[in-house]
């Protein structure tokens, strides 16, 4: 059970108007604010937001309540992790559940404790010890700073098969370290480390406890990079590498920027473009998408400029556009990913694509523009009908319509031509 004093401390320090609105666009009604309610379809605004209460209403549905049913309704979560969000949002300690399973609690302790220890092994030993040389050569050539090793506890793993075991082994037991994947089992007895002769990357969460591990090697071996399983304390597709060193900038600027890998990160780092974080090898999940939105409504996407980048921005595109964020694009000269691209133009050049990013819809449009002939009716009812059914993903008729208005490239389409293809979204009198 959460103590009420702690739901009073956090609803003290938010206003129900403020969350609301990075999710709904609400406008001034009185002492009351509107909006057309995002719980079901509507063409007159009958959502209500009361900031003097601190709750809303919408008379239409009947839906209504504080500030935690909101957004249980609107992120589809339960009870606790609204709260949970909410608290790390206003810098409200939640006490611990008493009742929680005291042995998974002594797990969990242990479990990150022995990756604290991991972590203080991997980056002492890039640091100062000589077999990490050519690790240090590596980053140099990549012109990763000391500065920048110390601020992301940049490590490295010996190459020697078991140098992690033999310096955890006495102080956290072998099932923790095996349960963390920080070493594997020999089939003859014993155990051997997961990673050996990489470059580590200590994965953090929001709170900067170091809960999972990335390897990258120095040579051309495979696999290049190296991640820690899934365990008790992590999972890949629950975290953002960086968002811990990220929170301060994306909440002052209201804005993320997502790359794709470790390096590309931390090159924008280095180059002055702090707010990022990266997805961790993996498409972008709907959780990591959510991670964001609790600090920010605004996300820009900075993929490789490659087919495979261009097929992760489209799935990133329709995640954070289903959570409703704000989406943008930077698309990137060919071959090139974030951090080539700061090697060979600068951290200035970066700024400039990144404050000239095209919006979702800017982007889409591009590209089915890029596939089809628009100089065609058949071509322009495709590229109609592929907008059509991304706007329909949109939150709010009316935002949909607003969006769907400002590309005058459609209007020659006319209604006929969306008849014809077929087209998945009635936008009434816009076409």
């Amino acid at each position: 059970m959460i103590p009420d004093a702690v739901l009073s401390q956090i609803q003290e320090r938010l206003d129900i108007v403020e969350v609301v609105s990075d999710f709904v666009p609400l406008r001034r009604a009185g002492r009351n604010f509107k909006a057309n309610c995002p719980f079901h379809e509507e063409r007159t605004p009958s959502f209500v937001v009361n900031p003097d209460k601190q709750i809303f209403h919408c008379f239409g549905c009947g839906v209504g309540g504080n500030v935690f049913s909101f957004l249980m309704k609107f992120e589809k979560k339960d009870f606790r992790e609204v709260v949970e969000a909410l608290a790390e949002k206003t810098g409200v300690e939640i006490p611990k559940d008493r009742t929680e399973n005291p042995a998974a609690q002594k797990r969990t302790a242990q479990a990150l404790e022995a990756n604290r220890l991991a972590l203080e092994f991997y980056h002492e030993c890039l640091l100062t010890k000589a077999e990490a040389q050519t690790a240090r050569r590596y980053l140099e050539s990549r012109g990763i700073r000391r500065e920048t090793i110390e601020h992301f506890k940049i490590g490295y793993a010996p190459e020697s098969w078991d140098a992690l075991y033999r310096a955890l082994k006495d102080r956290a037991s072998e099932e923790t370290l095996e349960k963390n994947g920080l070493v594997l089992p020999k089939k003859g007895g014993g155990f051997y480390d997961r990673f050996r002769g990489r470059v580590i990357f200590p994965i953090l969460d929001a709170k900067g406890i170091c809960v999972a591990f990335g390897g990258r090697v120095l040579d051309q071996s495979l696999p290049k990079y190296l991640n820690s399983p899934e365990s008790e304390i992590y999972s890949k597709g629950r975290n953002l590498y960086g968002l811990f060193q990220a929170r301060k900038s994306v909440r002052e600027n209201d804005g993320a920027v997502v790359v794709e890998g470790y390096m590309d990160l931390i090159a924008c780092h280095q180059a002055g473009v702090t707010g990022v974080v990266a997805s961790l090898g993996t498409a972008l999940t709907e959780e990591q998408a959510r991670l964001i939105r609790r600090h920010t409504s605004n996300v820009t996407i900075l993929y490789d400029a490659d087919k495979a980048g261009e097929m992760a921005t489209l799935r990133g595109l329709e995640i954070f556009l289903e959570q409703a964020l704000e989406v943008k694009v930077v698309r990137l000269p060919e071959g090139h990913d974030p951090d080539s691209y700061l090697q060979e133009r600068g951290g200035e050049a970066l700024k400039a694509e990144l404050a000239g990013a095209k919006s979702l819809f800017e982007f889409r449009l591009s590209l089915a523009k890029a596939k089809h002939d628009a100089g065609a009716l058949e071509g322009r009812v495709k590229i109609a009908n592929e907008m059509a059914l991304l706007l329909g993903k949109v939150r709010g008729r009316a935002e949909a319509a607003a969006v769907f208005t400002a590309h005058r490239s459609f209007r020659s389409v006319g209604r006929a031509g969306l008849r014809a293809g077929g087209g998945a979204v009635d936008f009434g009198p816009l076409v």
